[in-house]
């Protein structure tokens, strides 16, 4: 499915290039991400890919903020309790790449070990992706059939 958060920002950076985003904005992307993914589930029978969701965000903001919002943990909270969730957790073994919307260079491997920390913690499951970008295609597109 899209990328919620980048298509927001993306749209609020070119409306003003000194933007920057707040604790509020989150809030909305996560809003917006919550029903994108209803939407694409009921579309597709329920299988959804995405590369941000509100696991991500809740990192997110406590990386920038320290804390997140409740409806952001709540409702992430929901999912898990239904069950059906399955993440492939990149590694930070490939070189970083320049973006303008991507921060935290610095600081993957402590992201690395966040992520891994939440997915315990909400004892999700999850597989840890590593390799070059056709070697973590190769063993993604391995993974998602035995998943769901």
């Amino acid at each position: 499915m899209p990328e919620v958060s980048r298509d927001y920002l993306e749209q609020k950076i070119a409306e003003n290039s000194e933007y920057r985003y707040d604790k509020d904005d989150l809030l909305t992307i996560a809003r917006a991400q919550e029903q994108t993914e209803i939407a694409t589930s009921d579309k597709h029978l329920g299988l959804v890919v995405c590369d941000t969701d509100l696991l991500v965000i809740i990192i997110w903001s406590e990386m920038r903020f320290g804390d997140c919002h409740p409806w952001i943990l709540e409702t992430f909270e929901k999912k898990v309790e239904r069950g059906n969730r399955s993440y492939l957790l990149c590694d930070h073994d490939m070189p970083w790449e320049p973006d303008p919307l991507r921060e935290s260079a610095e600081t993957r491997p402590e992201l690395f070990r966040l992520y891994q920390e939440k997915l315990d913690t909400y004892n999700l499951d999850y597989h840890i992706i590593k390799g070059n970008a056709e070697e973590r295609l190769k063993s993604s597109s391995a993974l998602i059939p035995s998943l769901f």
